[in-house]
């Protein structure tokens, strides 16, 4: 039975679990970094609360804890991939050393399998029960090595966590790392997200020592005021910027030498969930042959694939498209305003994630390497 401290810090991390819930269901939490961050601090908290003696306990109960977020907030993909990278860091920390150990009997194996031919002694005194023998005080100490590992085991898992935190808050910092590799001298940009804080210190990392201008969408209706402050520190940086109306983004685009957008996601096929409007931004930009790069931290990447498109796309105000003043408009037309659009793979040259840049063909890959494929559906059973 639990003490009755235990009890209270379970009772403790379940009030903090549907605190975050709620916050969730009532967008509280605003940006995929922050969303990002407090998902991993949460997850941190309840493995170091949670009472588990087995791997398997502790991965149902985070994939359980998993699901209830993203029941919450289905458009919130960040969430299920924080989730997702935590069960990695769990399964990579009691993988490595069963690994080990079976490799260790392998070669254990194939030492026996060598010898046998060579050594044809009775089977009271053969070689095998001799090595059997030398190798006993080898095993059990192997076997304590293991026993004190496995105390780590909980230890190892909240520094993976910790690593996570580190790298999410990083993350811009080391996007705009490449921003020299990826902008050129007297160069025109066009950034379709200006509510993507990882798009404008990549741009202002780019001013220290290049000189090119800006065109910033408008991005009406959602972010209309962001356009104009995202403008405004560009300005004030020394960049010469300019704001545009959505509208005219096609006559631009001529003149244009890169695209550059923020996501809100990066699906396992290349495509990206980004802000409304950019969709048709990147289809301009694929007319006139001008490169789009999506700037991401890897934590936006996903392992789902874009089976439901419109499932990824979120509904916002109404209001903000038509006036509910305007009584005969609003009885007499169906008012649409999606938050976000869903750019295909083909419609993006390069994503620039923390590590480098990456063709959308290769994001599989990436998917491969930082998730386990019996992860990827939550709901299915250890």
């Amino acid at each position: 039975m639990f003490s009755q401290q235990a009890a209270q810090k379970s009772g403790d991390i379940s009030v903090q679990i549907s605190a975050f819930i709620q916050q969730l269901k009532r967008r509280e939490l605003s940006g995929a970094n922050n969303v990002a961050i407090d998902t991993a601090n949460l997850l941190l908290r309840f493995i170091s609360a949670n009472k588990w003696t087995k791997v398997d306990t502790l991965l149902r109960d985070v994939k359980a804890l998993g699901l209830r977020l993203e029941a919450a907030q289905p458009q919130e993909l960040v969430c299920g991939n924080i989730v997702r990278r935590v069960l990695a860091i769990i399964r990579e920390a009691y993988e490595s050393p069963s690994n080990n150990n079976t490799s260790d009997q392998k070669q254990q194996q194939q030492q026996q399998q060598q010898l046998k031919p060579e050594y044809n002694l009775p089977p009271s005194s053969s070689m095998f029960e001799l090595l059997s023998e030398s190798n006993r005080s080898e095993t059990f100490a192997a076997a304590q090595t293991t026993s004190k590992r496995g105390k780590n085991y909980k230890a190892e898992i909240i520094e993976g966590i910790q690593e996570l935190i580190d790298e999410i808050t990083n993350v811009e910092e080391a996007v705009s790392g490449f921003s020299l590799d990826m902008i050129h001298e007297n160069e025109i940009i066009l950034a379709a997200t200006p509510d993507s804080r990882t798009v404008l210190k990549f741009l202002l990392r780019a001013q220290k020592k290049r000189n090119f201008a800006v065109i910033v969408t408008e991005s009406y209706p959602n972010s209309t005021s962001e356009a104009h402050v995202f403008a405004g520190k560009l300005a004030k940086a020394g960049i010469e910027t300019a704001v545009v109306p959505d509208t005219m983004v096609f006559a631009l685009m001529s003149r244009v030498g890169k695209v550059i957008v923020g996501t809100r996601a990066v699906l396992a096929n290349g495509g990206c969930v980004v802000s409304a409007g950019v969709a048709n931004v990147c289809e301009c930009a694929r007319q006139y042959r001008a490169p789009v790069l999506a700037v991401t931290g890897l934590y936006k990447l996903s392992p789902l694939y874009p089976f439901d498109v419109e499932s990824l796309i979120e509904v916002g105000d109404s209001g903000k498209v038509v006036d509910f003043e305007d009584g005969e408009m609003v009885d007499r037309v169906d008012a649409v305003n999606p938050v976000y659009d869903y750019v295909p793979p083909e419609h993006v040259d390069i994503v620039v994630s923390n590590l480098g840049g990456y063709a959308p063909s290769f994001v599989y890959r990436l998917v491969l390497d930082y998730y386990s494929p019996d992860d990827v559906n939550l709901g299915e059973s250890v």
